[in-house]
């Protein structure tokens, strides 16, 4: 059922182009605050009162995994897959954000530039569109794990629960980070759930690109002794840039081509993990 519903998944979200206008998390945001009110203060800041947030959302989902996967001979089951793993990506699309900055990267409205680059970077913007567009590029390349491989790797791994704990814990870090005992909880939980999706994908990355200079890349990355999932983010960054073999992506707009580069690595490496992934289910089924 995880590969039919994977496929499906990518399917839909390709095909519904808009899909990601009603995908938003705010129910869940209001449902953190309404918890985060009632248990606060030094009692429950810490690893406990996250868990006694996640707790009641994750057993649900748990539940409702394992309730209703045969029913209607499993149509109702794997419906409820393919709904729980179309809604914890993103909650952007990627390739249309990309896309986005590559229709207006030489456009003269410098506030449309700003807004279409601003959805995949973060701080501030740079004026000049060639250092923007490598930017943007390193973006995709980074925004790629949260947005779609992270979420596959834990749907794949525990299902619609692992989906959902995987998206909770991402988006409470995003939207919801504080200083503190707490706020140190969420960035471990977020960091520990980064950790092997994101180094999955960089060897996805360089077996689909320059894998000498991507694997130059990750130990330029390494050197540093990354950690948290700032440190995950740089290696995603330096592994792609060699897999891109980025001083030989020169040609076409230098605004654009970094980005269009970037987007092409991203789906041979979705397209090798999803072989990967066919070829380990027909193992078990054969098995």
């Amino acid at each position: 059922m995880t590969l039919i519903s994977v496929l499906l998944g990518i399917a839909v979200d390709r095909l519904w182009t808009r899909l990601h206008e009603y995908r938003h998390y705010n129910h869940f945001l209001a449902y953190f605050d309404w918890m985060r009110s009632r248990f606060s203060g030094a009692s429950w800041d810490h690893v406990g009162g996250l868990l006694l947030v996640l707790a009641p959302l994750l057993l649900l989902v748990g539940l409702l995994q394992h309730w209703i996967s045969d029913w209607l001979f499993g149509l109702v089951g794997l419906l409820f897959y393919v709904a729980t793993f179309l809604y914890c990506l993103g909650p952007r699309d990627l390739a249309i954000d990309a896309d986005t900055w590559c229709d207006v990267s030489d456009s003269s409205d410098a506030e449309l530039r700003n807004s279409a680059a601003s959805r995949l970077l973060q701080g501030e913007v740079p004026e000049d569109p060639a250092t923007c567009g490598q930017q943007l590029g390193n973006a995709v390349l980074v925004a790629a794990n949260d947005r779609l491989f992270a979420v596959l790797f834990w749907f794949v791994l525990l299902g619609p629960l692992g989906a959902v704990l995987y998206r909770s814990a991402s988006v409470i870090y995003q939207e919801r980070y504080e200083d503190g005992e707490f706020g140190d909880s969420v960035a471990r939980l977020y960091a520990l759930l980064v950790w092997l999706p994101a180094r999955l994908l960089a060897l996805g990355y360089a077996l689909s690109g320059h894998f000498e200079a991507a694997l130059e890349g990750w130990r330029s990355a390494h050197e540093d002794q990354p950690t948290g999932s700032e440190g995950s983010e740089r290696i995603l960054a330096a592994t792609g840039a060699g897999a891109l073999g980025v001083p030989q992506e020169t040609t076409g707009n230098p605004a654009v081509a970094p980005v269009r580069a970037a987007m092409r690595l991203v789906w041979r490496t979705l397209t090798l993990w999803l072989v990967v992934l066919a070829i380990l289910t027909l193992a078990g089924w054969a098995g």
